[in-house]
């Protein structure tokens, strides 16, 4: 077995440590122990005591203190106090008996690697004190140390740079995290622990594996300095919150300033209208935004038909009919069983988005070249495909919007609507972490805060079936907006509707929604058997199999060398993305078949793989027993490459009732006059005319400019 290998200096330090280089204007201290001899096999392996090590954890500083005789861990005590409670200390708990057992070889806690991976480092760092091999920490040796770290994305290089004793400089020459979400991070975290001199400073909320991963950088680099992690871990000096009210009256107020709120404050100070405030209760803007693909559907744009010289006229982002006529073959019956003829929603957000496309071409926001990818059937966002171009769009947005006066009030919390005597919604009350207390008065309000994904009691209500399954999503999305639409009359829409499943690497929940498509392989369940047509509605295939019990709720990627090459750097697609399962250790290469199968207890796998490449090998138009044509074939005689995978839910389709115009609508259908809302807050929009989920952020971004260029309108 052998996982991808890499032309660097590799030092344990941990599974997130991957690589260190160092260097200093002074000798490094002695790894020996002043005045205390090497143990010899006579003595044991250990000096007996007690030693302390410590690394930085997901919330703050985790300790190892391993009490040992001459040759075994006699106790240990692990602590954490800045740990996610449920998570990281529910993982110590499981952890300690599991030291004391193996000392640092022990398995990782699922779902808490953070918090696992900084107790093996400190247990680490504990047991080489307890050898002889490391001195006890102390001052911090003058220079700069350069470390890499595993982030949300792949590799991330932190250099730290310390003069007499202090922090001076906190850098991250290089990474590949989201943009528009881990460059926050990226941006913030270091100046923030230079200014604190700790490594126990907030992390960025909403970019919290990207602000993790820089302070494990930062602590291994003080500990390569010969430093004393506790002594950098000290938590900073809250500011003081001193209460303040605010009162304001402003044109428009949007509650949430992701992907619909970012766009209806565009088409609002594009229309003129001027006072609009934006309340986003975590550190940045975007909400999923810049986690999106970065492509979206649209008909009749004046951009694409420029393109397309008339080739556009039989594609799905030509004529509207077009596109109707392939939608009518795929969306359900109406509520009466009877064939639809007619897709209002759907025809508006497809033609809104033509509209929106020219529009965004005009003002300046990047689109990748048409007709250079062959992926590529609809606009990308530029740099392409999960390159960060709907990063680089959100930010685009916050930019220009802000500049024509728009405001966006971080870590706010919208916490009620205000209704006037005649029951028009007519502001809202927001709470800030900073103490103030804002009440602002408006023309409009709008609800655009997202889904629910992360409200257990919500799920267990409107999305039964998935009440207990990871969503793979921000935390912030606890349905706000919602619980306010319902409180003040709206209604819920589509409870237990379908809802998508999109691939994920198991271990690190890092997004592989595409991967169908970039690497040519199969997905095999808990026996090592395929269980249906990954490439053929491959969201709705990916649902069912988490759902049913039969795969064991374990699956597998298998693919070859080829197909690693593709998914390090794909050319349909024009993106490296996928390059993080590999230098994360995720995807490992095995030697064999049968070496594969005996690691992951996939029985099957052999059989399984002979059946695809038989069938693979009769030609394009072979199909396998679920209609899956043009299958790959695994050449198995370098090994083959497994990565775990998980089809993670990330979104919820229930949400609150509104019309085509994005009023928010009452259990009568009647508008409840002043509110209005789009994106996620709406669940589903396809659901309207009987299609299952696929275009969400298309439809955020069309529906989001609707409901903006509507308020425009009606209040001007």
């Amino acid at each position: 077995m052998k996982k991808l290998s890499r032309a660097v200096s590799l030092v344990l330090a941990g599974s997130l440590l991957t690589a260190v280089t160092a260097c200093t204007n002074e000798t490094q201290p002695s790894t020996t122990p002043t005045g205390t001899p090497a143990p010899t096999a006579e003595a044991g392996i250990y000096t007996p005591g007690t030693y302390t090590g410590s690394a930085q954890g997901f919330g703050g500083l985790v300790s190892a203190e391993i009490t040992v005789d001459a040759n075994a861990i006699t106790a240990v005590t692990l602590t954490g106090a800045d740990e996610t409670p449920d998570i990281g200390g529910k993982a110590l708990e499981k952890l300690t008996a599991s030291v004391q057992e193996k000392g640092a070889e022990f398995d990782s806690i699922s779902g808490a690697t953070y918090t696992s991976d900084a107790v093996r480092s400190a247990v680490t760092d504990a047991l080489a004190q307890a050898k002889g091999e490391a001195t006890a920490a102390g001052t911090v040796a003058d220079g700069k140390y350069t470390v890499e770290v595993i982030g949300h994305e792949g590799t991330i290089v932190v250099t730290t740079m310390f003069v007499d004793g202090k922090i001076t400089s906190v850098t991250v020459p290089s990474n590949n995290e989201t943009v528009g979400v881990g460059t926050y991070a990226v941006e913030r975290i270091p100046g923030r622990i230079v200014e604190a001199q700790s490594v126990n400073v907030d992390e960025v909320s909403g970019a919290t594996i990207t602000s993790t991963a820089i302070k494990q950088g930062v602590s291994e680099a003080i500990k390569l300095a010969g430093g004393n992690l506790a002594d950098f871990s000290a938590a900073p000096e809250a500011p003081e919150v001193v209460p303040e009210e605010v009162t304001e009256d402003v044109d428009v107020v949007i509650m949430g300033a992701g992907t619909a709120g970012l766009l209806a404050a565009a088409r609002l100070m594009e229309a003129g209208v001027e006072n609009v405030i934006l309340f986003e209760k975590t550190d940045i803007p975007g909400g999923s935004m810049a986690m999106a693909f970065g492509g979206f559907v649209c008909t009749d744009s004046q951009t694409w038909a420029n393109w397309g010289l008339g080739r556009e006229a039989t594609t799905m982002c030509g004529p509207w009919e077009v596109a109707e006529s392939m939608l009518l073959k795929i969306v359900k019956p109406d509520e009466n069983g009877n064939a639809r003829t007619e897709l209002p929603w759907l025809k508006q957000m497809y033609q809104n988005s033509g509209k929106l496309y020219d529009w965004m071409v005009n003002i300046g926001v990047g689109f990748y070249t048409l007709g250079v990818k062959s992926a590529y059937t609809s606009p990308y966002f530029s740099p392409g495909c999960y390159e960060g171009g709907a990063g680089y769009a959100m930010q685009f947005f916050v930019d220009r919007i802000t500049h024509q006066g728009a405001r966006i009030i971080y870590n706010t919390p919208v916490t009620d609507l205000i209704q006037d005597e005649t029951g028009r919604i007519v502001g809202v009350k927001a709470q800030g972490e900073d103490g103030k207390s804002w009440t602002v008065t408006a023309d409009a309000v709008m609800l655009a805060s997202g889904s629910f994904a992360k409200n257990k009691e919500m799920l267990e209500q409107y999305h039964t079936e998935w009440a207990d399954s990871y969503f793979s999503c921000p935390e912030s999305l606890t349905g706000d907006g919602i619980q306010l639409a319902l409180k003040y009359g709206g209604v819920m829409d589509y409870q237990q509707a379908y809802l998508p499943g999109f691939l994920a690497s198991y271990d690190s929940h890092f997004e592989l929604a595409f991967m169908h498509y970039t690497t040519p392989g199969i997905i095999v369940n808990v026996n090592g058997d395929q269980f249906g047509n990954i490439m053929k509605s491959n969201h709705a295939v990916m649902s069912a199999a988490k759902a049913d019990p039969a795969n064991g709720d374990t699956f597998y990627f298998i693919f070859d060398d080829d197909a690693a090459a593709s998914t390090r750097n794909n050319a349909a697609y024009g993106f490296n993305t996928y390059e993080g399962i590999f230098e994360k250790g995720e995807a490992v290469h095995y030697d064999s078949v049968a070496e594969a199968s005996a690691a992951l207890n996939l029985p099957n796998l052999q059989a399984t793989i002979d059946t695809n490449n038989a069938l693979a090998i009769q030609g394009p138009e072979a199909a396998d027993e679920w209609g899956r044509t043009k299958l790959p074939y695994i050449d198995t005689r370098e090994g083959v490459w497994a990565i775990r995978v998980d089809p993670n839910v990330y979104l919820t389709t229930a949400g609150i009732r509104v019309d085509m115009q994005s009023h928010v609508l009452n259990a009568d259908n009647e508008i409840i006059p002043g509110l209005y809302a789009a994106g996620d807050v709406i669940g589903a929009y396809e659901e309207r005319d009987g299609q299952n989920y696929g275009n969400g952020f298309d439809a955020a971004v069309s529906f989001g400019a609707i409901c903006g260029d509507v308020m425009a309108a009606e209040i001007q």
